[in-house]
Parts: structure tokens; sequence; C-alpha cells
């Protein structure tokens, strides 16, 4: 059975770097939650680890073009296990390192349409 992991990334403190532009959704509630994701790999973020960014330079808010490693680095994980379920979840406690931006275009893989083969009806 595969494991699913939640991992949080937080800030260490509500006032760290950036507080006043990190709301809830919708309702707007100021929050100490840098990003989340979901993971099925196995492989959990470590201390020392930067959070990476992902923006479209050419044309903002039009999907994604580009990473970089970000300003947040990892200095603490804590991990809580289900009992009953293989599901856990990560919480990553950040601090703000500001770094040179060294932006890297992503290089994407083929279409879907042209990795698989139409269906047969």
């Amino acid at each position: 059975m595969m494991n699913e992991t939640w991992i949080v990334f937080k800030a260490e403190s509500l006032s760290a770097h950036g507080w006043e532009e990190r709301k809830l959704l919708p309702s707007g509630g100021l929050t100490d939650i840098l990003a989340t994701e979901w993971d099925f790999s196995g492989k959990l973020p470590q201390v020392g680890d930067r959070l990476r960014e992902y923006a479209n330079l050419q044309d903002p808010g039009n999907g994604v073009t580009h990473g970089r490693d970000g300003d947040w680095v990892v200095n603490q994980i804590d991990q809580f296990s289900s009992f009953d379920t293989n599901q856990r979840i990560v919480v990553c406690y950040c601090s703000y390192q500001p770094v040179e931006a060294n932006w890297v275009e992503l290089h994407r893989g083929k279409p879907i349409d042209q990795i698989l083969q139409p269906a047969q009806i």
C-alpha cells in the first residue's frame, strides 16, 4: 500500500518575514503556513533543504515555466503518523534566509496525447 504524506512548510513564527502577505483562503486570516504539498514517494524534506519557488517569468499567473531554490530553509521537522492508515503529516519549520534568485527554465515532457495511445472502441 502506498504511503501518503501531507507536508506543511511553516515559518518559525507568525511575525517572520512576509507575514502580511501570508493569508488563508477564502477567509483572509493571517497564517504562518508557507506552502503545503502531498508526497507519495516517501522522500521527505531534510533540515537544510530550501523550499522551491515556481513562476512564469514571461507571463505571470499563466502556468509555470521556471523554478528556483527559495528564501526559506527547513530548520526542524516533526512527523505525525496514523496508527490505522498509512497517512502521515510532516511539519517543516523554516527560517527566512534570502539567496540570489537563480531561475532555471523547467523542461516539460511530451503532451499526454503523444505519450498514450488512443483507446480502441
